[in-house]
């Protein structure tokens, strides 16, 4: 029978720099429900609790997880299943416009977890749209996506990635995946590779010298998963 490992989630708050309060308001609980679990006053969490835990620290679930009366579990460098949460779409090459006000909770998904990235969040984007079909990645797919920030990854020409970009003073944001092209110079183009020739066209990190538009690399894509 299986308990929660309490100090391994001390040490995964203290890892990420946080506090049991501010994680338990990032999963939308109320701001007591890690230390409930932490002080023991709550034995057994809520179904859907700690798969949500292990997503939001990017740890496999049964890291969080002892055998009661045994040694925690080890914790395995290979590919493990964990439950990640699906933030909505992305369009695979052009821009789809998200929805920043949305209080519904996200879906989570069974998904291998990447565990090269300990610090860093992983979730899935539903693909839309036929922008990087030449990379075999089609509407419908889901695209497994490491946070660039606390990865550590340094980005190479051939890598696809999550691109955000704000417009309006932040109040729009869109979010495409495209392919890295680093130039000599060190300059990052990001590209859509299509058989269609409607997605031709580039994008810089800075756009033109438009200052009402940011785009940022949020994202690097560890994996495509087909659904069928």
């Amino acid at each position: 029978m299986s308990s929660i490992n309490r100090e391994r989630l001390r040490e995964l708050i203290k890892e990420r720099n946080t506090t049991a309060r501010a994680v338990s308001r990032e999963l939308g609980g109320n701001d007591t429900l890690l230390r409930d679990i932490l002080s023991g006053k709550s034995r057994n969490a809520r179904g859907d609790t700690l798969p949500k835990i292990a997503a939001y620290f990017g740890v496999d679930l049964s890291d969080l997880l002892i055998d009661d009366g045994d040694a925690p579990r080890a914790r395995s460098s290979t590919p493990s299943m964990t439950a990640l949460p699906l933030l909505g779409k992305v369009q695979a090459g052009a821009w789809l416009e998200m929805d920043d006000t949305s209080q519904v909770e996200p879906q989570m998904l069974s998904a291998a977890l990447d565990r090269r990235y300990p610090q860093a969040r992983q979730w899935l984007r539903e693909v839309d749209g036929d922008s990087m079909n030449a990379r075999n990645i089609f509407p419908g797919d889901l695209a497994h996506i490491v946070e660039i920030i606390g990865s550590g990854v340094n980005l190479n020409s051939g890598m696809i990635v999550e691109v955000t970009r704000h417009r309006a003073g932040g109040s729009l944001r869109e979010i495409t995946l495209k392919e890295v092209d680093v130039a000599d110079s060190g300059q990052i183009t990001l590209w859509p590779r299509s058989t269609n020739p409607k997605w031709q066209d580039p994008v810089r990190l800075t756009e033109n010298g438009d200052q009402d538009v940011q785009v940022e690399i949020t994202g690097l894509l560890l994996a495509k998963i087909t659904r069928f």
